[in-house]
């Protein structure tokens, strides 16, 4: 019983599908639409605004693009249409316009589309065709119409007898009893006035439907007494019914390569599992490591400014230290001076004589410059040596322009050799600057000039240096 269900259920959904449809102008102009628009969304990478736009006709298609869509839709427009698409199902509809996409002339790119536009004109609802009126034959006079009823009665008393000789298929009884109603429909509306004929379309397609029920009815019990003579299975069987039909070897073997992939899966993901254990642990280490570097360097950063701020100190206390013992070495000399006799005459005037080019001379004095900036601006001037802080040293008559070079001092050296591109960039060129392991001494080659200018001193020419 479930099975007859079943099977009237489908043949209900079959007759239900097969209801004839009908391309119209509105749709196939849809239809064009969208395959245009598939076309021209995949000829051009940048035409993703098309996603946005959802046009009904070509004309709101056309003003909304954009002058490469307008250019690459001429090729895609030069499609005729044939004339015959009226009497399309949707079937016909997609087939003609996927195959469009194979037109000589298109982009290959555009052509990846045919997919969509497929896709989305077989999702278009394709309405029914209006039923053709049924041609209107002149009115026989009354004297005619007993005759031609009875060559219509004639005609279906001829009819059974021929059925039986021949033994139509079911199939075929139930097309012409479909079709032998629909003609006594059409004849009962022909005999009708037009006022009644519009009055009683309802009905005929009442009586049309009803037996259309009945047909597909006898068709489910006939299809239902060959079974059950035939000893036949239904066509369609649950999808339980299908593993049952593989053969125990065909299992047996599908079980045994299931097992053998899947272990091989396992295997294989360990594996990876191990590599990525491992790979995490070096990781680790080397974070770990990284660490431990990071600490020591900044201990090293540590020390190194204490060891740098002691060494300032020390070369302060010995500068101080040195200008202390000369000072005292200077102190005796002029009492020792003071005490000698007076020399003769005769030897003093040649050193008044040697000594007077340097008295009428201008006097030269000497400025200790620091680092220059990167402006060419020194960023410090003292009148003696600060040591930490003096690079260069400048000699000038004037106090406008002077000429300079790098301090000649063991200590001035290592402090400008630590940091090369910070002390000496400024102001001196080298061959090779910043290469200043293993070097002990700055060597000047030729002195820079600088210049006294808005209260600072000033590069005009760099230094020429090397290191030895």
């Amino acid at each position: 019983m479930k099975r007859l269900i079943y099977i009237i259920a489908l043949i209900l959904a079959a007759s239900a599908t097969g209801t004839m449809q009908a391309v119209t102008d509105k749709e196939m102009e849809q239809a064009r639409v969208i395959a245009t628009q598939a076309y021209l969304r995949y000829a051009n990478d940048g035409s993703g605004y098309l996603d946005d736009l959802h046009p009904k006709t070509m004309a709101e298609l056309e003003r909304s693009l954009k002058p490469k869509e307008k250019e690459n839709i001429k090729a895609f427009k030069a499609i005729s249409l044939p004339g015959d698409y009226k009497s399309w199902d949707k079937t016909k509809l997609v087939d003609f316009w996927t195959k469009a996409f194979s037109t000589k002339g298109l982009i290959d790119k555009g052509r990846i589309g045919r997919k969509r536009a497929g896709s989305r004109i077989n999702a278009m609802t394709i309405a029914a065709p209006a039923k053709p009126e049924a041609p209107k034959e002149e009115k026989t006079t009354p004297a005619s119409s007993p005759e031609k009823k009875g060559v219509q009665a004639a005609t279906e008393a001829k009819a059974p007898a021929t059925t039986a000789a021949v033994s139509p298929a079911p199939a075929d009884s139930m097309a012409a009893a479909a079709n032998e109603a629909e003609l006594k429909a059409m004849q009962a509306l022909e005999d009708e006035d037009p006022i009644n004929k519009a009055q009683n379309h309802t009905w005929i397609y009442t009586v049309i439907l009803i037996i259309l029920v009945g047909v597909v009815v006898a068709l489910v019990i006939f299809a239902s007494n060959v079974m059950k003579k035939n000893g036949a299975r239904p066509a369609m069987q649950p999808t339980d019914a299908v593993p049952s039909e593989i053969p125990p070897t065909d299992q047996r073997a599908a079980a045994m390569e299931a097992n053998s992939l899947r272990e091989k899966f396992a295997a294989r993901l360990t594996e990876k599992n191990k590599e990525v254990a491992t790979l995490n642990r070096k990781v680790e280490e080397l974070a770990s490591a990284n660490s431990a570097l990071q600490g020591k360097v900044e201990t090293l950063t540590s020390e190194n400014a204490t060891l740098r701020a002691r060494l300032s100190d020390a070369l302060r206390k010995e500068a101080e230290l040195e200008k202390a013992v000369s000072l005292a070495a200077v102190q005796p000399a002029v009492a020792q001076h003071d005490t000698a006799p007076a020399q003769p005459s005769r030897q003093t005037a040649p050193q008044a004589s040697s000594q007077q080019p340097a008295r009428q001379g201008t006097p030269l004095r000497t400025i200790y410059l620091g680092r220059a900036n990167s402006k060419g601006i020194f960023v410090r001037a003292d009148r003696s040596l600060n040591v930490g802080n003096s690079v260069f040293r400048l000699d000038t008559t004037d106090g406008y322009a002077g000429s300079f070079r790098v301090v000649d001092d063991p200590t001035v050296w290592d402090m400008a050799m630590l940091t090369p591109r910070e002390s000496l960039a400024g102001a001196c060129v080298s061959p090779d600057l910043d290469n200043t392991d293993g070097k002990e001494k700055i060597v000047n080659d030729s002195s820079g000039t600088a210049v006294f200018e808005g209260g600072c001193w000033k590069v005009i020419r760099k230094a020429k240096i090397h290191y030895e």
